[in-house]
């Protein structure tokens, strides 16, 4: 899922005694072996945290992808992550050598980099269907977990899995990166989009839809993918938790500027 620009930021990054560029470039395309060794490399990070324009110069896949593989290598060092109670306290949890294992499978590793990326960009709409007679119209959001349980009702069954599979993303998504959200809405804002789910809710929800994506998906790829995302929902959730205390707290906007504009559906202003 590497872009040329992607491939070009790697190389540029490790291969700093070298200037044929293109050729590196060639050499490395789909060698996978090769690729992850240089994504591991320091100097990687040392440039993403430092290049003021390496929002525009890489994917968002790729940039989630080395945030992932930056805290995977931190953790496999510590005893516990930190997560937040329900008043917002900072408690320590021993499970950093349990998310360091769960992030080292290059499988879950990658999806989670796809999902995270694909909250950069969010998508709304409308769609109208002929129910009992009578026709019906509602917007959509693709961050709303009621929108699309209700889409999934709605669509041809060739079409469910893939809407199972965001309703158990934005599950994840919002537990791991905005846990406050819940927290807030709970227990002191009733304000916020997000006030109908507590933190258990979520998790609730998002192992629930996973299961589904798993059971239904025609892709044997993603189905083992989805059945380890539910059976350790909570693992990737503080796994993400961890990544945004990390490096995404106080930045949401650089990394996911559609969620800044209190749309439906986010919540997030």
């Amino acid at each position: 899922m590497l872009t040329e620009s992607d491939l070009h930021f790697v190389v540029e990054s490790v291969a700093t005694k070298r200037r044929d560029y293109d050729h590196i470039v060639e050499l490395v395309r789909d060698k996978d072996d090769l690729l992850e060794q240089m994504l591991k490399d320091p100097r990687i990070f040392q440039r993403l945290s430092k290049d003021e324009k390496v929002f525009v110069r890489i994917s968002p896949y790729l940039l989630f992808l080395l945030l992932l593989i930056r805290l995977t290598e931190d953790l496999k060092t510590k005893q516990y992550v930190f997560e937040s109670d329900r008043r917002g306290k900072q408690i320590p949890v021993f499970e950093a050598s349990s998310i360091a294992e769960m992030l080292s499978k290059l499988s879950i590793r990658n999806y989670l980099a796809e999902m995270l990326a694909s909250f950069a960009r969010t998508s709304s709409g409308a769609v109208r269907w002929k129910e009992r007679g009578s026709w019906h119209k509602r917007s959509f959001s693709d961050m709303d977990i009621d929108d699309l349980i209700e889409l999934a009702r709605i669509s041809e069954p060739e079409t469910r899995p893939s809407l199972f599979k965001r309703v158990g993303d934005v599950a994840l998504f919002v537990s791991g990166i905005f846990p406050e959200c819940a927290t807030i809405a709970v227990h002191r804002s009733p304000q916020v989009s997000f006030s109908k789910r507590s933190l258990v809710d979520y998790e609730k929800q998002g192992k629930s839809f996973y299961i589904l994506a798993a059971r239904h998906t025609n892709d044997s790829n993603r189905s083992p993918i989805f059945t380890e995302l539910a059976e350790r929902f909570t693992t990737a959730r503080r796994a993400l938790n961890t990544l945004s205390d990390h490096f995404i707290k106080g930045n949401h906007l650089r990394f996911f500027p559609d969620l800044g504009g209190g749309g439906r559906g986010s919540g997030l202003a």
